[in-house]
């Protein structure tokens, strides 16, 4: 069933997916060498250069992929920018390395170019938008060279505001940048090589800031080529060599090597180019990938090697939805090969205007697209192509899976939208447009539902205040449609039993007969894995940093929970403490803080770290404590209310921290038998009302009167 609607004007739009197994190299539908990643808010755009093979570095112009999950990639255009567009300076196909940095709204590109002056050159370019075209920002005049030493510029701006441009074959120099970004801001610096590289710098330099530690990551060695790395306390070193982060010579490696590194969204990744997997590609036909990789504890690089599997858990799914564009993929098989002319050019990427579209897609070639998020099912496909007509094929899991959709294509002369029969669409999985026939333009796609949105809501009907406490099982009631879903349990089976009907696993404790835990005392999260998920509504009341406190038991070792606020994560993974083993009754309560939130309601998402932790509760309070006013719970040994007291506190805890009820900070208590008003007493602590709360495990109390 097949209805149709003309499209007059479509505005430019993206969509992204997510994936569990991604595909290295991320880009096929051109030659992508020397990958610059850099991060703009939720998405992370990948700048290249254009290889179009040959016998030598034919590289025309430079392009750029973008993506907001990290596995599926958006060719965002053709060529954003060429040796043509600076007013006669730079020779036809000498566009190497290149990087990409944002300012006052505006884009800057350093790149590198051949002079027409003889030797290589820095260049740069401005645009308004991070996908170009991009524009001489000096009207012809080279921002540094030439000189056959100066090539591949790598750009960051200081937490203090100033900015720097780095380069250089087989030297290092360096500038600060004036506040145009277009000028440096004194004389063009070289670093002193004798020491801080071991002697192996040779190229490719990047910058990278993480803490208080500078790192500049290169190509080392000579051919073939290692990426080293060196690091320094300021950004003009002395520089300290550190090691090999990727060796030379991995299996399908090109001779020459390029890399970034970026931090986003809580995750850390490693770029760099090879010659594998992508038809034609070899040493002058490059291809970006990407590896996820963490951090050692002493703020070194692990070694990263290459994989064809590259990132294999994406920061969130694909939302099919709402407009996705064609060109958005994981992974394309059976490209179009151009080697007319002695290049060798891929040809699936048009552009018509600002509209983006693919094309030339051969009889069985498909585009996959990883973990699409279907929700509770797609009634129709709606797709965008203009020319012939041809047939896609839309399966699930495989090129050869589940056929969810026969998608017949009409001729146009115009963009036209044509909307298909979809069965079996639910769920998470991912899709293949396989092509079966026709040899049309096809620029968007994006499905449709007749169920009615039901947004998710707090269980108790109230969004959970901040400060305060949140109970691990009440846990949002999931509503209807994309992203209503309050919960992912990678078991369907419930397996815990108790206080919920629906398949997120929940444990009693305390409870009078096991068979019924309609009883129990408490009840914490429970059989739980890896990548599993809840939702819970919160309103914060203050905006600010806080710490969180969690509640949990495991008797494993890197088992715990990490935080998101609006898709946003807000800690770092928070790790239970390890019980014996098969103790899963012992719960302890270990804080992280988190980054700073906003005022207001959001939704807060815990997730699973590892496997098999059980969660009871989480608090979010101020650094200064949260004041309770009402008893702990079971299974809440951490807090308790003291009010207007002369008694004993049982607990583990020593010494406390003292605070005025308005959080001001007003000196530390060691306990005297065990007795809190015995020990403020002595401590000098004049009558009054103060939250005190624990130096090693974090309880917090109030004590009222004290006399």
């Amino acid at each position: 069933m097949k209805t149709s609607r003309k499209i007059l004007s479509v505005a430019f739009g993206l969509a992204f997916a997510s994936s569990a197994f991604a595909d290295n190299p991320i880009i096929q539908t051109y030659y992508s060498p020397d990958p610059a990643p850099v991060v703009f808010g939720d998405t992370v755009c990948v700048y290249t250069g254009n290889d179009e093979g040959g016998t030598f570095f034919t590289m025309h112009g430079w392009r750029v992929s973008c993506t907001t999950d990290m596995v599926n990639w958006t060719d965002m255009n053709t060529l954003i920018l060429e040796a043509g567009d600076f007013n006669g300076n730079a020779k036809k196909n000498g566009d190497w390395a290149s990087q990409c940095i944002r300012r006052n709204d505006k884009y800057y590109y350093y790149v590198t170019v051949e002079s027409t002056m003889g030797g290589r050159a820095v260049n740069v370019a401005v645009s308004d938008t991070k996908e170009g075209p991009f524009k001489d920002a000096r009207n012809g005049k080279h921002l540094a060279g030439p000189n056959w030493d100066y090539i591949d510029p790598t750009v960051f701006i200081d937490d203090d505001g100033q900015a720097y441009l780095y380069w250089g074959n087989p030297k290092l120099y360096y500038c600060p940048l004036k506040e145009n970004m277009i000028e440096c801001d004194g004389d063009i610096k070289v670093t002193d090589m004798s020491k801080g590289f071991n002697g192996k710098y040779t190229e490719g330099p990047w910058i990278h800031k993480r803490g208080k530690k500078y790192y500049m990551i290169y190509a080392a060695g000579g051919i073939p080529e290692s990426i080293d790395y060196s690091w320094s306390d300021s950004p003009t070193g002395p520089w300290e060599y550190k090691g090999v982060i990727m060796p030379s010579n991995e299996p399908g490696s090109a001779f020459t090597v390029h890399s970034g590194l970026i931090d986003f969204k809580g995750h850390s990744y490693f770029f760099y180019h090879n010659q594998r997997r992508v038809p034609g590609a070899g040493g002058y036909s490059r291809t970006s990938a990407v590896e996820e990789f963490t951090w050692k504890e002493d703020g070194t690089l692990p070694t990263i090697r290459m994989t064809d599997e590259g990132v294999t858990k994406p920061v969130k799914n694909l939302d099919p939805y709402t407009r996705v564009e064609a060109e958005t993929k994981a992974w394309l098989e059976g490209i179009n090969l151009d080697k007319s002319g002695g290049y060798t050019i891929i040809k699936n990427i048009e552009t018509e205007g600002k509209r983006v579209y693919l094309t030339n897609m051969g009889k069985d070639s498909y585009t996959k697209v990883r973990f699409v998020d279907m929700s509770d099912g797609a009634d129709n496909i709606v797709v965008c192509t203009k020319g012939n007509g041809g047939k896609i094929e839309l399966h699930s899991g495989s090129a050869t899976g589940t056929l969810l959709s026969t998608i017949n294509v009409p001729s146009s002369t115009d963009w036209e939208e044509n909307s298909f029969e979809v069965t079996g669409a639910d769920g998470v999985a991912d899709l293949y447009f396989v092509f079966k026939e026709g040899n049309f333009k096809f620029d968007y796609w994006y499905f449709e539902s007749n169920a009615q949105a039901v947004p998710q809501e707090p269980f108790k009907g109230t969004a959970f205040a901040v400060p305060g406490k949140i109970e691990a099982e009440d846990y949002n009631k999931s509503g209807v449609g994309r992203g209503n879903k309050s919960f992912y349990d990678a078991d369907a089976e419930n397996q815990g039993g108790a206080y919920r009907e629906d398949a997120v696993d929940i444990v009693g404790f305390g409870c009078s007969d096991e068979a019924n835990t309609k009883d129990c005392k408490g009840y914490a999260l429970g059989y739980t894995s890896a990548g599993e998920w809840l939702m819970y509504s919160i309103n914060v009341k203050t905006a600010g940093v806080y710490e969180v406190s969690a509640n949990m038991a495991t008797p494993g070792e890197s088992e715990g929970v990490k935080l998101y606020i609006d898709d946003k994560a807000i800690t770092s993974d928070i790790i239970a403490k390890q019980n014996e083993e098969n103790d899963w009754s012992t719960y302890s309560t270990v804080s992280a803080k988190t980054e700073a939130l906003t005022a207001g309601e959001h939704l807060l998402k815990m997730e699973i770290v590892g496997n098999n932790v059980n969660v009871d509760w989480l608090k979010l309070c101020p650094e200064t404590g949260c004041v309770e006013e009402s008893s702990s719970t079971a299974g809440d040994s951490s807090t308790t209310l003291v009010q207007n007291v002369r008694a004993n506190f049982v607990g583990n805890e020593t010494a406390y921290n003292v605070f005025s009820m308005t959080g001001k900070f007003m000196g530390r208590v060691n306990m005297v038998s065990n007795n809190v008003v015995e020990s403020l007493k002595m401590a000098g602590f004049v009558p009054g009302t103060y939250v005190v709360r624990g130096v090693e495990y974090g309880k917090t109390f109030k004590v009222n009167a004290l006399r």
